[in-house]
């Protein structure tokens, strides 16, 4: 069997959670209301339903499932500290928290809100909003290195059994 219905699977959750608006956010455009948790939930389900059969154990093997990195910066001078080691530390942390920030972007997709508003034929005012909200569980350090002398680069991973193991029970769930 090849990797298609496994690729399939992620895009259609990708799509399926990036199209709800975070709560406390404003109401699409046509008037819709927002999804609650439960319709996340059954439209995700309907989404795993419209897939083929899931596979045999033997296809959702990590081997078959891909490892997703996320990469983090953050600047060491411009964080709060009364030393450069606790700057250095914060940035650190910082840095972690953007690498996060990425995982979850590809795990659950990126939600985006923009609006234009126009008068007379001329642009008044442009805005562009993008959240991400999600759970991102067993990530690892892969490294944490500095870039240049006020600059820190984390790499998080997530590996393919633990992708595996979370394609495992959504499947379970399901039934």
């Amino acid at each position: 069997m090849t990797k298609l219905p496994l690729v399939a699977l992620s895009l259609g959750l990708m799509f399926v959670s990036g199209c709800v608006a975070p709560n406390g956010s404003a109401a699409p455009y046509n008037g819709a209301r927002q999804q609650t948790a439960a319709q996340q939930l059954a439209a995700t389900e309907a989404a795993l339903n419209a897939l083929e059969p899931a596979p045999a154990p033997a296809v959702t093997a990590a081997s078959t499932v891909p490892t997703l990195q996320g990469l983090g910066y953050a600047v060491v001078s411009v964080q709060p500290g009364r030393n450069t080691a606790q700057k250095t530390l914060l940035a650190i942390r910082a840095a972690r928290m953007d690498a996060t920030r990425a995982l979850a972007e590809q795990i659950h997709g990126l939600s985006v809100d923009s609006r234009t508003t126009m008068a007379e034929a001329v642009v008044q005012s442009d805005t562009l909003r993008a959240t991400v909200t999600g759970v991102i569980r067993g990530a690892r350090t892969v490294r944490i290195e500095p870039k240049s002398p006020d600059v820190y680069e984390v790499l998080l991973e997530v590996d393919r059994d633990m992708i595996a193991q979370m394609l495992r029970v959504a499947r379970r769930t399901r039934t």
